[in-house]
């Protein structure tokens, strides 16, 4: 990125200083095929897709925060076997409850059935498999950690 102002070019320390904004977010999880996992975003979670290129899909979690579906080796890495895949996309939501009864009711693979304690105990939170072998988590706060914005009820 150019300086604003060639002439007086910003210091090390001003540039260490500035931090650029960022607009958001995306969470890109690899899968050898995308066709089979993309009704569990969309019609369990209601994730809205916004781009589908065949081989990569991205749709909006919420402004700001969207997940990619990527097929094959159609991106920068590559599909885990196995449902270790070293990535969870983690839901922060006040109505844990009710994305609970949806997913159960839905048939959604449960990680285990009831809500566990989490986060040290300043959570509430379940998890369930999507068909490519990811992990959804769902949580809700107790307590939020220090120095965050979260809102709990």
């Amino acid at each position: 990125m150019a300086d604003a102002d060639p002439d007086h070019p910003a210091s090390s320390e001003e540039i260490e200083r500035r931090v650029p904004r960022i607009g958001g977010v995306m969470t890109i999880f690899y899968y050898d095929k995308i066709a089979p996992v993309i009704p569990f975003y969309e019609d369990l979670l209601r994730f809205e897709r916004i781009l589908d290129h065949g081989w990569v899909v991205v749709l909006r979690i919420r402004e700001g925060c969207h997940l990619a579906l990527v097929e094959g080796d159609g991106g920068s890495q590559a599909p885990i076997a196995g449902t270790n895949k070293g990535a969870t996309l983690s839901i922060e939501t006040n109505d844990l409850a009710a994305w609970h009864d949806r997913l159960l009711a839905l048939g959604a693979d449960f990680k285990g059935y009831g809500l566990d304690c989490g986060c040290d105990g300043r959570a509430i939170e379940f998890h369930v498999r999507d068909p490519g072998g990811y992990t959804v988590e769902f949580l809700e706060w107790i307590e939020p950690p220090p120095g965050s914005n979260i809102k709990i009820r």
